[in-house]
């Protein structure tokens, strides 16, 4: 199966001291595939990982630079009135949290990396037109979710964190901090395809691309737009409703 390695010592984790292990199967695999490649994703900055912990320790959103701003507030107290944008604002405040959180350290402070290489420099998996490929993939960022694809291409999910699944098909997935997953893809052509993984809050990504050759490349798809926290993320489905926390019990009541 598909894992991984890295130092519990100290930042090293961080500075890059980790790697792929792979484990070959005592039996057949129930899946079969012409070729396989090993992608590992991860985010670098050239800051001192202690001084990025002493900062975020010091306050949990230094890194966060996509807050919104007063127009964006207004604009959306336009489209859903002044009563529950305000109301949901003064919330926020409340708990000392921001909707924009959705990472503790964004693209605008790391490079994410797809084996080590800066979406600049854009990693090639070879295939032939018509190869069944494995792709290998391990999530070895620092704090960074990212959201995986390979645009034009279905995949195929048989593995996850070195275990055989039921296989599902899907253009896309979410791979957490420290996942693997085992997907297969099939190249139909002698074209290059991009492999995609944008981190979960849009700030940035890494890239590669699925080509017959080094040197090919595909289109980037435009970033997409950046996610925002709700109050039913934070167990307070009422809030949507135009309910107020006390409301609901604190906000720490679920249904089920």
């Amino acid at each position: 199966g598909t894992y991984w390695c890295h130092s519990h010592s100290g930042f090293q984790e961080q500075q890059g001291h980790y790697g792929a292990l792979i484990i070959d199967p005592a039996k057949s695999e129930p899946f079969a595939y012409d070729r396989e490649h090993v992608i590992i994703l991860s985010d670098w900055t050239f800051e001192d990982p202690h001084r990025v912990f002493e900062k975020l320790k010091t306050f949990e959103g230094y890194y966060n630079f996509q807050r919104q701003t007063v127009a964006k507030l207004i604009g959306r107290a336009q489209k859903e009135g002044w009563g529950k944008t305000l109301r949901e604002r003064l919330e926020w405040d409340k708990m000392r949290m921001d909707p924009t959180d959705i990472a503790d350290v964004t693209g605008a402070t790391l490079t994410f990396l797809m084996n080590g290489r800066s979406p600049a420099e854009n990693w090639t998996a070879v295939a032939e037109p018509g190869q069944r490929v494995r792709l290998r993939l391990i999530n070895a960022a620092t704090s960074t979710f990212f959201d995986f694809r390979v645009p034009g291409l279905p995949m195929t999910v048989v593995a996850a964190d070195g275990q055989y699944v039921k296989p599902v098909e899907t253009d896309e997935l979410r791979i957490a901090v420290a996942e693997t997953y085992d997907v297969l893809v099939t190249l139909p052509d002698d074209r290059a395809y991009t492999m995609l993984a944008e981190s979960m809050d849009r700030s940035g990504y890494a890239r590669g691309t699925l080509a017959p050759s080094a040197g090919m490349s595909a289109a980037i798809p435009a970033r997409r737009e950046r996610p925002m926290l709700t109050m039913a993320d934070m167990g307070m489905a009422g809030m949507e409703a135009g309910v107020g926390m006390n409301d609901v019990g604190g906000g720490n009541q679920q249904d089920g």
